[in-house]
C-alpha cells in the first residue's frame, strides 16, 4: 500500500475531480466552509448559496434537467422545496444515509449487512434577513453500536439531537456559537470511521456541548471550542470537558495549511490531541488532503501514557461532472512502537452526485495489521453508500 502513495500524489495533480460541499472545495476557491455551510467549520444543513452551488457546480444534470435550461434557472431550483419559495426566515432540511457492505467477500466468513447510519431532520431559523441572529436544530435516528447490539439496555438510545446551536454573527469577520456541536478539531472528512476521525473523538456521533468562537483574519481564520461533553446524551462521569484550538492560514492559492490542539479530561482519563493538515487545489476540481496527528491518553487511575499516531491522505480524481474516483490512504499506531501493531487501510471507489440532492459511493475497503512477528491476513470489505439530502 506504501508503494501506491507516489501514485496517489502524483494522480492528485494531473487528473482532475469534482467534489460536494466537503474540504475538497478548497480547489474551487472556497477556502472556508462558512461561504456554503451555517456552521464555520462545515458539516450540518448548507445555506442557500450552498444547495445552490451543488446543484449548479457539483451535481450531474443530465438525469432531471432539460438541457435548455441555464445554471441560473437550476439555481432558482434548488431549495427545500424545489422552486417554491419558503419564508426568508426558516430553512428545513433533510438527511438520510445508508451502507449496504460485505465482510470477507467470498470468503466462508463473508458477512452482508445493510445499516442505517444517518436519517436526520434539520432546520435554520433566522431572527433577521441578514442572518446575523440563527439557531440550527438537527436531530434524528442513530444505530446502536454493534457491541451492544444484542444487549436489552433501556440506555441504548437510537435518538440523538446531533445539533442544537445558537449562532451570532458579531462583524463581518466574527461569530460565536453557543449549544451543541462538533467539536473542532482537523479536517472534517465525511468519513467518520477514518482514523481521524475516530481515535480524536470527533467522529459523526461525538458531539459536546460548548462555545466556539470563531475570527477571520484576510487570509487566515482561528477557532476555539470550550466543550463540557454531550450533556444530553452522556453521563456527568464521562463527560470530556476541555477545549480546542484551530487555525489555518493560506501559504498560496488553494494552498491552506492548518494545525489544531484539543485538551480535555473526564473522571478517567485525561486526553490531548495534536495535528497539522494541509488541503491543497489545483486546477478547478483538483484537490488533496493530507493530516497528521498525534493522540495521547492518560488514565488518572493509572499514570501511565499512551501516545499514538496517525496519518490520512485523501484525493478525488474526477471522471466528468458528477462522477469522480475517491481514494485514502490511512495509518495508525496505538502506542508509535512495536508494542503495538502497525495499522493500514486504504480505500478505492467511485464518488457520485448523479443529480441534486444525491450521492452513492461505491467500492472497497482495505485493511491490514503488521507487527514484529506477524502478519495478519487482510481484512476486506465490499461497501456502497446512498445519501440523500433534501
Amino acid at each position: 500500500m506504501i508503494l501506491l502513495l507516489p501514485f496517489l500524489l502524483l494522480a492528485g495533480l494531473i487528473i482532475p475531480q469534482v467534489s460536494q460541499a466537503y474540504p475538497d472545495f478548497i480547489s474551487y476557491g472556497y477556502n472556508t466552509c462558512i461561504t456554503c455551510h451555517y456552521n464555520g467549520q462545515g458539516n450540518g444543513p448548507l445555506t442557500d448559496y450552498g444547495r445552490a452551488l451543488f446543484t449548479t457546480e457539483i451535481a450531474a444534470r443530465d438525469l432531471v434537467f432539460n438541457k435548455k435550461l441555464s445554471e441560473e434557472e437550476i439555481a432558482a431550483k434548488s431549495g427545500f422545496l424545489g422552486s417554491t419559495q419558503l419564508p426568508w426566515w426558516i430553512r428545513p432540511g433533510i438527511k438520510y444515509r445508508g451502507l449496504y457492505f460485505q465482510q470477507n467477500p467470498g470468503g466462508p466468513a463473508a458477512v452482508t449487512k445493510y445499516i442505517t447510519m444517518q436519517a436526520d431532520a434539520n432546520v435554520a431559523v433566522q431572527f433577521d434577513r441578514g442572518a446575523k441572529y440563527l439557531m440550527v436544530l438537527s436531530g434524528g435516528y442513530q444505530p446502536t453500536p454493534a457491541a451492544r447490539a444484542n444487549i436489552n439496555d433501556p440506555d441504548n438510545k437510537n435518538f440523538i439531537s446531533r445539533e442544537h446551536y445558537f449562532r451570532w454573527q458579531v462583524n463581518k469577520k466574527f461569530y460565536t456559537y453557543v449549544g451543541t456541536m462538533d467539536k473542532v478539531f482537523g479536517i472534517r472528512t465525511a468519513d467518520h470511521t477514518s482514523y481521524s476521525r475516530l481515535v480524536t473523538d470527533v467522529a459523526q456521533n461525538d458531539q459536546s456541548t460548548g462555545v466556539i468562537t470563531q475570527y477571520y483574519g484576510d487570509n487566515w481564520e482561528i477557532t476555539g471550542d470550550l466543550f463540557i461533553g454531550n450533556v444530553l446524551q452522556e453521563d456527568e462521569d464521562v463527560r470530556q470537558k476541555g477545549l480546542s484550538v484551530m487555525m489555518e492560514f493560506d501559504v498560496a492559492d488553494k494552498n491552506r495549511l492548518g494545525f489544531a490542539v484539543m485538551q480535555s479530561k473526564n473522571d478517567y482519563v485525561e486526553k490531548t490531541r495534536l495535528e497539522f493538515h494541509q488541503k491543497l487545489g489545483f486546477e478547478k476540481g483538483d484537490s488533496l488532503l493530507t493530516e497528521v496527528g498525534f493522540v495521547k491518553d492518560s488514565p488518572l487511575a493509572n499514570p501511565s501514557d499512551k501516545v499514538g499516531g496517525y496519518f490520512m491522505l485523501q484525493s478525488l480524481l474526477g471522471i466528468t461532472r458528477g462522477y469522480n474516483i475517491l481514494s485514502q490512504i490511512e495509518y495508525y499506531n496505538a502506542t508509535m512502537s512495536s508494542e503495538s501493531a502497525d495499522e493500514f487501510k486504504w480505500s478505492f471507489g467511485l464518488l457520485a452526485f448523479p443529480m441534486p440532492r444525491v450521492e452513492f459511493r461505491a467500492g472497497f475497503v482495505n485493511g491490514r495489521k503488521l507487527n514484529d512477528t506477524s502478519v495478519n491476513a487482510d481484512a476486506w470489505m465490499l461497501q456502497s453508500q446512498l445519501h440523500l439530502s433534501l
